[in-house]
């Protein structure tokens, strides 16, 4: 079960999936939908692996020594949302998107010239049995199945941005990892893409091809898009890739 919300390599994008169902017995007038939440700003020693759960119940660590996670944002679930139903999804995109840019200092495009990612948690089925009704969200830095270390300074700046937090891919599945680790393939340009309704895999493709041509700097390239729900939510960025010697 995947937990992250980051962008895949070419046909990739944001791969969602539904919290498992947890069974809530709160007593009348007891229940406290805050109750457990983390604080904006907490940092944690997260895995990768502990990013594919649905809940996360580890100790916070402090920010000023080495740390995976940082809480960005703490969204209160919608009434008539459930953790299994398939707006959860969205619903955690329209929290998580608007607290990463922010803390990034950049659109969505700038993101997605990096290798952030996301990841959400719901609230442990004891702390739902408590009334807690809310989904967290923390940013994480990924090279392709390991959490790295975040820096100190969230804020991207200016571009180019830093090798340690720039998008590249690598391997043999183009995966995506930081600059500063051996790649085949960076992230030279995310193009806002016009309209309103969705594309086929066909026609991004034919899009990709057209349009990140003229933006890349090698005769080979590749470029990935977002997803349906992404999407939805305002991603509209099309990825191009320019191949690299290292």
């Amino acid at each position: 079960m995947t937990r992250r919300l980051g962008a895949g390599a070419i046909a990739a994008a944001l791969l969602m999936t539904a919290l498992t169902t947890f069974a809530t017995s709160t007593a009348a007038g007891a229940a406290d939908p805050a109750f457990g939440a983390p604080a904006v700003g907490q940092c944690s020693a997260i895995t990768a692996p502990e990013i594919q759960l649905p809940t996360y119940s580890g100790a916070p660590v402090d920010c000023a020594g080495e740390h995976t996670s940082q809480v960005i944002a703490v969204g209160q679930m919608p009434a008539d949302l459930g953790y299994e139903d398939k707006g959860l999804a969205r619903f955690a995109l329209e929290t998580c998107y608007p607290a990463q840019k922010q803390v990034l200092g950049t659109k969505l495009p700038g993101v997605r010239l990096t290798a952030y990612d996301l990841a959400y948690f719901a609230p442990t089925a004891e702390q739902q049995a408590a009334g807690a009704r809310w989904l967290r969200c923390d940013l994480v830095l990924r090279s392709d199945d390991v959490l790295l270390p975040l820096p100190a300074k969230l804020d991207l700046g200016r571009k180019p941005y830093a090798k340690g937090v720039s998008r590249c891919l690598a391997g043999r599945d183009f995966h995506v990892t930081v600059c500063s680790d051996k790649h085949t393939f960076r992230a030279t340009a995310a193009l806002k893409v016009k309209g309103n309704a969705y594309r086929s895999k066909k026609a991004w493709t034919k899009l990709g091809t057209e349009r990140c041509r003229a933006v890349t700097r090698s005769r080979t390239y590749r470029f990935s898009w977002p997803s349906k729900v992404s999407w939805k939510v305002g991603d509209r960025s099309l990825v191009c890739y320019t191949q690299t010697r290292r």
